[in-house]
């Protein structure tokens, strides 16, 4: 049995010690984002959640969880709600959930008016029954149809409670989003340090001038406002110095034992996930979890992906920190797999390495195994691949199945040199990406491989190397994609120069004013549902084409349910679609 962190603080310090624990969460962490102690208890557990009681003058904050992927089981717990409600209970307040996702049950099979008219009584049953302080939202930037909605029924409902937007969708254009949603304030990139001073003065009554971390809504005079945007805080530091001393998410908070647990993300739901995310086992349990924050690559991002919503800096916990609260999953809920949701998971392979070890010693120790799986770059695994050989050892992947390592997530995008250097794939060829899939295939079974179609410089050749290089590796990917523009990334202003999104607005391409830019992120769907942003000179049809011939020749993982339509296709037409495309 893994003993719960904070008793263990608690037992070991002095009581000068206890008595100097800062009053509120921000202060334990200096203007650099380093943690001024570590012994300071936290909430992991939720027996430790006992340490921290609610304290009188302490706000009630609401957290609302925006429905996501609703054709398929709710899979995911909000892990950035957790930790923001841990935070929050470790500083006094009251901390009252509205996930929408979860309570939806299942695949909605009907995501039209009688959806919309049930998110709507929930709110509504919700805030009459509980008067919230405070209400936090969250969520990505293709949810910003419902968090829109969600707002504005809140704000009508609550006129004088502030509103707080978190995530991606808040930090991608902190303020856009103060300007067009019905929110008082953005929270940005991290949330905990920030969360935790935003309650305070809140609470207080204190201005949110120099707030930093934030973009808020600051009243010239009564009815006329103005946005501001304070700036971004400092990343919580690595390891020890900084984000060992953040809580583990407040998961006793959401219904993770009677939901999320039983319906499986990553390794376990490998065969059903572009059905409808249903358990093929249903004694198999999983839950997620992250070991570290932004991408290595972030400074220098690939053009499509918004890498530095948690901040430009990667930065790790702990391997005994992270296999801590493994081990805790594993008791608490009886989870076989843990997935992890990292941008990237093993980067760093000497951190990988050191994860193994102590993975090993837990097990010789403690008993402890479970299964596993997170992202990986092909870069980086077929570099230790080959440095192994040289060192005569057992490169990462192998030690990694060793120890319970079941899935390695690779966002491939395209087997084109032209597109890999058109997208900044920055240190992937195509000769690496050939080692690290023959090896994740040889020793996991299989590849977890995604790729997008309509990247610039796209033509019928480039598709045709993605798909005769899947085919040399005897690779089935999981996923063909839409290259798509969302905002923070370098293809959002490509976009916007080449007049993309008002073309997928409109159905002609021109500038972009406020207003396109809003009724862009209202169709936003499923994640490449659509060909919104064809970077390409080839025609939408013929890119729709190129990726369903990619798919049938493939057999890829979304062949049945195709993500790009949201709509049960017959796989059929996909073939003859191909054959008119010549090729």
């Amino acid at each position: 049995m893994l003993k719960d962190n904070n008793i263990i603080a608690l037992n070991s310090a002095s009581a000068n010690t206890v008595d100097n624990i800062p009053e509120r969460f921000h202060e334990r962490f200096d203007s650099n984002g380093a943690i001024i102690s570590s012994h300071w208890p936290r909430i992991t557990t939720e027996e430790s959640e006992l340490y921290f009681q609610s304290r009188h003058r302490g706000l009630q904050l609401l957290l609302i969880n925006p429905p996501i992927r609703e054709w398929s089981h709710p899979n995911i717990m909000p892990i950035g709600h957790g930790y923001v409600g841990a935070v929050a209970v470790m500083d006094g307040h009251k901390v009252d959930v509205l996930d929408l996702n979860a309570e939806r049950g299942g695949p909605v099979t009907d995501a039209g008016s009688k959806f919309s008219v049930w998110v709507e009584n929930e709110i509504i049953n919700r805030l009459d029954k509980q008067k919230p302080d405070v209400i936090g939202i969250g969520g990505i930037i293709t949810q910003y149809k419902l968090i829109k909605k969600i707002a504005t029924i809140c704000k009508r409902l609550c006129p004088d409670v502030p509103i707080v937007l978190g995530g991606g969708i808040a930090s991608c254009l902190p303020e856009f989003m103060v300007t067009r949603l019905p929110i008082d304030v953005a929270l940005q990139e991290e949330g905990e340090v920030t969360i935790s001073e935003l309650l305070h003065r809140l609470e207080v009554g204190e201005s949110l001038k120099g707030l930093v971390g934030i973009a808020y809504r600051h009243e010239i005079r009564p009815g006329e406002w103005t946005v501001r945007n304070n700036g971004l805080r400092p990343s919580v530091q690595s390891q020890q110095a900084g984000l060992d001393g953040l809580p583990w998410p407040l998961r006793s908070a959401w219904p993770v034992e009677e939901v999320y647990k039983h319906n499986p993300v990553g390794h376990l739901n490998w065969q059903t996930k572009w059905v409808d995310g249903a358990a093929g086992d249903p004694g198999q349990y999983s839950v997620s979890m992250i070991a570290s924050r932004g991408c290595p690559y972030a400074v220098r991002a690939c053009d499509y992906c918004y890498a530095a919503y948690l901040g430009k800096q990667y930065r790790l916990r702990s391997p005994k920190e992270v296999v801590d609260e493994m081990q805790y999953l594993k008791e608490r809920f009886g989870v076989t797999y843990i997935h992890f949701l990292d941008d990237l998971l093993l980067t760093e392979y000497r951190w990988g390495l050191e994860l193994f070890d102590e993975l090993r010693r837990r097990k010789e120790t403690a008993g402890f195994e479970v299964m596993w799986g997170g992202t990986c770059r092909t870069n980086i695994v077929a570099a230790d691949v080959l440095r192994a050989r040289r060192e005569g050892r057992p490169n990462i992947l192998e030690q990694g199945y060793e120890v319970g390592m079941r899935q390695a997530c690779y966002g491939v995008e395209s087997a084109s040199p032209t597109i890999l250097k058109a997208i900044d794939k920055s240190g992937q060829t195509v000769e690496r990406m050939e080692i690290a899939i023959n090896e994740t295939q040889r020793v996991l079974g299989y590849a977890d491989c995604s790729f997008m179609i309509a990247s610039p410089g796209e033509t019928r050749d480039t598709v045709r190397e993605t798909v005769e290089f899947c085919k040399k590796v005897g690779l089935n990917p999981e996923v063909f994609f839409f290259t798509t523009a969302y905002p923070g990334t370098s293809f959002w202003q490509l976009a916007l120069d080449m007049g993309l999104i008002c073309k997928a607005v409109t159905g002609e391409k021109g500038p972009a004013d406020d207003d396109i830019i809003e009724e862009y992120f209202l169709r936003l769907g499923e994640q490449g549902d659509d060909v919104r942003t064809n970077f390409s000179d080839l025609s939408d049809e013929e890119i729709i084409e190129l990726s369903w011939w990619a798919i049938s020749e493939l057999g890829a993982q979304n062949t049945v349910r195709h993500p790009h339509s949201g709509e049960m296709q017959d796989r059929t037409q996909a073939v003859r679609g191909a054959t008119k495309a010549d090729l």
